[in-house]
Parts: structure tokens; sequence; C-alpha cells
């Protein structure tokens, strides 16, 4: 699976919840910024609960995640099946390429000084 990435607002921080003995999670929400914005939750496991605490509601961050999914069988012997976009690392901010903030050369713009262009063999 390919690197997920989504960028938003912070618009909730949930508490960390103690789920087991061994196991604990916490959740945050954000809001996209697109012509249909959306709420996306995500969750911080274990270790990475704190991750969320370097960030504040109204902040603007990125963050980089995978999406997971699990079978339960309940009491009546029936399968149900849950989904977690499970956050691995979030950043400030949003990521832009730094290539996009340089200026397009012009078609007779000279090549740059490193340019292997004189070793091409035709």
């Amino acid at each position: 699976m390919s690197e997920l990435k989504l960028t938003g607002k912070i618009i909730a921080i949930m508490d960390k919840q103690q789920v087991t003995d061994t196991f604990a999670k916490r959740e945050f929400v954000i809001e996209t910024d697109e012509q249909y914005p959306q709420m996306v939750k995500f969750e911080l496991t274990q270790a990475k609960c704190e991750d969320i605490d370097n960030h504040k509601v109204g902040e603007e961050i990125t963050v980089h995640f995978n999406v997971r999914g699990r079978k339960w069988t309940n009491k009546e012997n029936k399968d149900v099946y849950f989904v977690s976009v499970n956050a691995w690392r979030l950043e400030k901010g949003s990521e832009t390429p730094a290539a996009a903030d340089a200026p397009f050369p012009s078609a007779d713009a000279e090549p740059p000084a490193d340019s292997f262009a004189d070793d091409l063999p035709f």
C-alpha cells in the first residue's frame, strides 16, 4: 500500500483511553480543506498517544497513517469487522514540496552548471 497522508485542521483531541492493561489509544479529528470538507477521526496507539500533545485544536497538520482492518466474533458467534485509521506521524502545517516554490525556468535559460547534457552520446 502506498503512503497515505492527509492534511487538515484539528477540530477535536480526545483523552487517552486505557483499553486493556497493555493497550492504550487516543483519538483526534481533523477537517480537510476542500470543496466538500471531510471530518476524519484518527487513532494513535501505545507510545504514539503522546504525539498529539505537541499540537492543539485549530492547528493545521499533516497526518501520515495506515488503514487497518480486523475481524471479531461476538457472543452470538457473528463476525464483526472493524476499520481503524491509525496515525503514525504528525507534522505541523501542510507539506509543500520545495520544487513547487522554485520558479519555472524560461526556455532560453542556461542549463544548470552541474548539467550532464554534454555527456549525452548523440
